[in-house]
């Protein structure tokens, strides 16, 4: 398995989803989670699958857009992101899919090559019908 794909867990079988694919077994989550590529094999570096996302902050009371990140997999406890901005562990950012925004904090990050990191987000909202249309919306995307 490439060391930057350990989210996967694979257990050696070769899977194919052409929409998203259903991690089935981790026991290491207490929600499962939904994989957004296409073909879990290919490196990290290279996989254009997923879902693209804006990320912003808040200076000021005013939402600022500081960037864009690939989502590669979701659950409704967290959210696994490539991306090249400068986020590091404890830091806090939202993503934004269309009109729904949700507050969440990096717990992992995995250098990737070069500026790109695979990071590990938990959602820190305390909104949790906002975070279900989220996951909603991305699953929805996903399949289509």
């Amino acid at each position: 398995m490439n060391l930057h794909e350990e989210f996967l867990h694979s257990n050696g079988e070769d899977e194919f989803a052409a929409d998203y694919q259903h991690i089935e077994f981790d026991n290491r989550r207490i929600h499962q989670r939904f994989s957004l590529r296409h073909n879990k094999r290919s490196p990290l570096a290279l996989a254009c699958d997923g879902l693209t996302v804006n990320l912003s902050t808040t200076r000021w009371f005013v939402f600022t857009s500081f960037g864009t990140a690939n989502i590669k997999d979701v659950s409704i406890s967290g959210v696994g992101i490539l991306s090249n901005e400068a986020l590091s562990i404890g830091m806090t950012f939202y993503i934004e899919l269309d009109d729904i925004r949700v507050l969440c904090e990096v717990t992992r990050e995995q250098p990737v090559k070069g500026l790109l990191k695979f990071l590990g987000a938990r959602w820190i909202s305390d909104n949790n019908i906002d975070i279900q249309r989220l996951v909603d919306a991305i699953k929805l995307r996903a399949k289509t």
